[in-house]
């Protein structure tokens, strides 16, 4: 067996939030000897001086016309707003999105990897990712990933707050949940916790999937930030679901916030 790892080179997704597709707007080809897509790593970073209350929000998606790999739409961990002319961001770990793709040797089979701000930031976002590929088949089910288009917006009250529902078509199993939080202007003195929750009719069984966000703490002064340090991200799941399964969406929020926050949720599953 042997390795190997390449990136879709960084690239502006600009200022608003039409889908773009990074690596310099071309295609990326694949290793001929591989024939397994492990997993992939976006990673972003604004373009320039981040702007005061504004976070950074980003969906990937990986698409390609000679490989059958739909959907892969990924949440990238959110870098958060902060205040002040001097903010001392902080960007989240990277997070790795398990895929098990398996790929034809000897083809150059191309991916298209695009890119979606969430939220329009005043400076261009730039986004990157890093594709790791085997010459081993893989030996485990294949990774898709799901999420609504929008975020929902306007959390301010410490109650729960419904989000956006999207439907699985074809999964078997809910394996991977993501639960993303993101600040507009943060306050001072406001810490940012809470937890999600992913319900449907058409899981399996009623067993509850409530799964904590990151925290971000408070700080002080003219200058600070709510930093999360992960994007929350939770795995081995197993969830059964029906052919065709509505997934709903909501958020509690432990600690009222002066300015709103915004929430979106997404999940990894198998078709087998």
């Amino acid at each position: 067996m042997s390795g190997a790892w390449d990136i879709a080179t960084a690239t502006s997704i600009g200022t608003g939030s039409a889908k773009t597709q990074i690596n310099g707007g071309n295609n990326l080809t694949k290793p001929t000897q591989a024939v397994n897509l492990v997993e992939v790593v976006p990673y972003i970073s604004s373009s320039g001086a981040m702007t005061a209350g504004e976070s950074l929000a980003v969906t990937l998606e990986l698409d390609s016309f000679s490989v059958d790999l739909l959907p892969k739409r990924i949440i990238v961990p959110p870098i958060q707003s902060g205040l002040g002319t001097t903010i001392a961001q902080i960007n989240p770990l990277l997070e790795a999105y398990e895929c098990n793709t398996g790929l034809q040797e000897g083809a150059t089979s191309q991916f298209i990897v695009s890119g979606t701000n969430q939220v329009a930031p005043t400076v261009a976002t730039n986004l990157a990712c890093a594709l790791h590929y085997s010459t081993t088949p893989p030996r485990r089910p294949e990774h898709f990933y799901h999420k609504p288009d929008d975020e929902t917006a306007g959390v301010t009250t410490a109650t729960t707050h419904t989000g956006n529902s999207f439907t699985v078509n074809d999964g078997m199993w809910l394996e991977d949940m993501y639960l993303s939080v993101f600040t507009g202007t943060y306050t001072v003195s406001e810490s940012l916790t809470g937890y999600g929750t992913f319900s449907s009719n058409d899981f399996g069984n009623s067993l509850p999937l409530k799964i904590p966000m990151q925290p971000g703490c408070a700080s002080l002064g003219g200058t600070g930030t709510q930093a999360i340090l992960a994007m929350a991200s939770y795995h081995n799941t197993h969830m059964p679901m029906k052919t065709s399964c509505k997934i709903n969406t909501s958020f509690t929020n432990d600690i009222a916030q002066t300015a709103a926050a915004s929430f979106v949720m997404g999940v990894g599953y198998t078709k087998q």
